[in-house]
């Protein structure tokens, strides 16, 4: 297994270690949950540019590396709907998109294709990615933010159309994966 590979793995095994924290209420807890956040959520951009720069490319990457995105961001949005930091209709439009883009995704595979995130998914990606590290760190630092949870949940909105947005043109663009043989 290669580098970026091994970056993408490890977003994933930091995911039970950021549920512990976000369980906990305590100073520590919420700096640990804004910390793994954002170190996971940088081992994304680290292991596609590794990927890139190094020709390490692979099948393997390009299907883990949008599964780990999606596991990081579904986890912590799961939690902000139990917070009150975001609205439950976003974030399932969210997980429906995520499981019909997946699903698409699992159908290439079935015809000897993968494909790979393209730039919408990955401009949504990042816009969910700042804005929920903004949100962990406004919420560790804690100074009696009354209106944190108002801007998490417009954040979550404006989330949920990007993810339908490019969920949409995702499917659009590999519509061909849909055709009969």
């Amino acid at each position: 297994m290669n580098l970026p590979n091994k970056l993408t793995v490890a977003r994933l095994c930091a995911l039970p270690i950021l549920m512990v924290c976000f369980a906990g209420n305590s100073k520590v807890a919420l700096w640990g949950t804004f910390a793994i956040f954002v170190a996971a959520s940088f081992t994304d951009f680290l292991d596609g540019k590794i990927a890139r720069s190094r020709n390490l490319v692979t099948a393997l990457g390009k299907f883990l590396d949008p599964l780990a995105d999606k596991a990081l961001v579904s986890t912590v949005l799961v939690y902000f709907v139990a917070m009150g930091y975001a609205h439950p209709v976003a974030v399932i439009v969210v997980l429906i998109r995520e499981f019909v883009v997946s699903g698409v995704r699992m159908a290439a595979v079935t015809k000897g294709t993968v494909i790979a995130a393209n730039i919408y998914g990955k401009i949504k990606t990042l816009f969910q990615m700042v804005s929920i590290g903004t949100i962990l760190g406004f919420r560790a630092i804690d100074l009696g933010f009354s209106w944190l949870p108002m801007v998490s949940n417009i954040c979550c909105w404006i989330s949920a159309a990007l993810t339908l947005a490019s969920g949409a043109t995702y499917v659009v663009d590999n519509r061909e994966v849909f055709k009969e043989d």
